[in-house]
């Protein structure tokens, strides 16, 4: 039996899976089996999978109709046999010891083990308790949001994580660490080395931010905290809620989202907690073109 199991979804990706999938098979940990689910793509992804598999048994390709990157996850943790789930996306690649580096924190007290563990600033222990580790996971620090890179324990790893509507296609790998977060009371281990090479982004670059959309993702949000510790994680909410109140403001003009429930909901929860938004934030929420927003955004991402 595998130690773990490396689920790959892939939706069209002909130009990157080859070198990902040679990626995985170059790890020096070598106990591990490759699930590679082509979740319909239309170009040649799904038979340059099934040449690999005539070429290493420890790969299994899975071809099913196009039902989005979480489903395709989902698929992938039904079919894994290894006590250990590791996520790769199909146009990224691992440094050869990632596996190896992330398996060697393993032990029976933990479920957990973060990668790169580098991008969170002001943490630099080896081992957070899981109460403090909500707390980063509901801010969404460093790559804690995104399922890639960090190695969990297959039992806490159920289809709840991967529960949401195809149309959910950016924020989800958040909500799946909300949920991830409450399944287990145990400590998360990190490992600091960088154990994941991250290709070109595709998604965020061209999704359109909307305050409909943002509430119906803050709704499982909230759905994701138990309800009686509601108020504890509600300034950390706040900090994401706002992050993406941002990118709703370079995507839409301020006369479709100013009345709307998700920014309307950010200040009541805002004065309850007696905070606010900064002069800087303030002005440029209160900028008069949507033009003008996405280049100060744009600029600001330069400094």
């Amino acid at each position: 039996m595998p130690d773990v199991s490396v689920i790959v979804p892939i939706y069209n990706s002909e130009d990157t899976i080859a070198v990902c999938i040679q990626s995985i098979l170059s790890q020096t940990f070598t106990n591990l089996e490759i699930i590679l689910v082509d979740d319909g793509s239309s170009d040649k992804s799904g038979n340059i999978c099934d040449d690999y598999a005539i070429k290493d048994n420890r790969i299994l390709v899975i071809h099913q109709p196009n039902q989005g990157r979480s489903r395709a996850r989902s698929v992938g943790v039904e079919n894994a046999h290894g006590e250990w789930i590791f996520f790769v996306d199909s146009d990224d690649t691992l440094p050869e010891t990632a596996i190896a580096l992330l398996y060697e924190k393993t032990d029976s007290n933990t479920d957990i083990i973060l990668g790169n563990g580098y991008t969170l600033l002001n943490e630099h222990r080896d081992v957070i308790p899981i109460s403090n580790f909500r707390h980063l996971a509901v801010r969404g620090e460093g790559t804690i949001g995104v399922p890639w890179g960090s190695l969990y324990r297959k039992v806490i790893v159920t289809p709840y994580l991967f529960d949401l509507p195809c149309h959910i296609i950016n924020g989800e790998d958040y909500i799946f660490w909300l949920r991830l977060v409450f399944l287990t009371d145990r400590p998360v281990k990190i490992v600091y080395q960088s154990v994941y090479n991250k290709g070109e982004e595709h998604t965020s670059n061209i999704f359109k931010w909307t305050a409909d959309y943002c509430y119906e993702l803050n709704e499982y949000r909230k759905s994701a905290i138990p309800q009686d510790q509601y108020d504890e994680y509600l300034p950390d909410m706040i900090q994401d809620r706002i992050a993406n109140m941002f990118a709703v403001a370079v995507c839409q003009s301020r006369k479709e989202w100013k009345n709307s429930k998700y920014y309307l909901d950010i200040l009541c929860d805002m004065k309850l907690l007696h905070s606010s938004f900064s002069i800087k934030q303030l002005l440029f929420l209160h900028l008069p073109s949507l033009k003008l927003r996405k280049f100060c955004s744009y600029i600001s991402s330069k400094t």
